[in-house]
């Protein structure tokens, strides 16, 4: 059964998304590439209704800021495309991007402005795709995006994910001339690997810690220092 979490911000969402799963997963194992792998799993469906609002980004993630806007250089500009990996999020989705684009630009209520990433054999080897579908609708006048993830790591890769993808929306939306609407997160198995729940629990426990707003810098990046970060990233490269 999906567990629904709604959250303002995206720094918020990941907080209560992590809860969700500390308090309400189930143990199961899992067949992971060529090994089994025991988990804490929920199935989840985040929406978000204000993803460009602070607080912008949690520290609930295996990396420091620099590494993360690494990460949406890879996602959003390809950086990593030709790095030797079997594929990227960024190579499976960027040739269908602009087509689905012009679909939007054609008619804004269109239906039909979806990008599946695990076209094809990609699906049937061992490292399937986690993000599997992207979809943009128009509601309200502002660009609402849809992502299904078959698989998501709720620990490693979900904080990472979920920045990149709303960048993506932002971009979208800006080039559309549109405002930024709701970005709705779903994924079908949301999980803790075993090595990684305590982890989890640690997160958890730092959320409840630092929850007054006076000390929500323990917690966050603000929009100010990303945008830093990013300008000093790019300045380097």
């Amino acid at each position: 059964m999906f567990q629904y979490v709604k959250a303002d911000s995206v720094a918020e969402g990941i907080e209560k998304a992590m809860k969700a799963l500390n308090a309400n997963g189930i143990y199961e194992k899992r067949e992971n590439q060529n090994r089994e792998n025991m988990m804490k799993e929920i199935q989840l469906v985040l929406d978000i209704t204000n993803p460009m609002s602070e607080p912008f980004i949690s520290k609930a993630m295996p990396c420091d800021i620099k590494v993360l806007v690494q990460y949406e250089d890879e996602f959003i500009n390809g950086s990593a495309d030709n790095a030797g990996w079997k594929y990227t999020y960024h190579g499976l989705y960027a040739p269908f991007y602009e087509k689905a684009l012009n679909e939007l630009k054609r008619n804004m209520k269109t239906r039909r402005c979806c990008i599946a990433l695990g076209q094809g054999d990609i699906n049937f080897t061992s490292d399937p795709p986690c993000l599997q579908l992207m979809m943009f609708n128009i509601v309200n006048d502002k660009l609402e995006m849809s992502v299904v993830f078959r698989s998501n790591d709720g620990v490693k890769a979900f904080p990472m994910n979920i920045h990149a993808i709303r960048v993506l929306q932002f971009n979208t939306a800006e080039r559309l001339n549109v405002e930024v609407g709701a970005l709705h997160y779903i994924a079908n198995n949301f999980h803790a690997y075993e090595n990684d729940i305590k982890l989890l629990e640690s997160y958890c426990a730092l959320f409840e810690k630092y929850s007054e707003p006076d000390k929500l810098k323990r917690k966050i990046y603000t929009k100010e220092q990303y945008e830093k970060a990013k300008e000093k990233y790019y300045s380097e490269k």
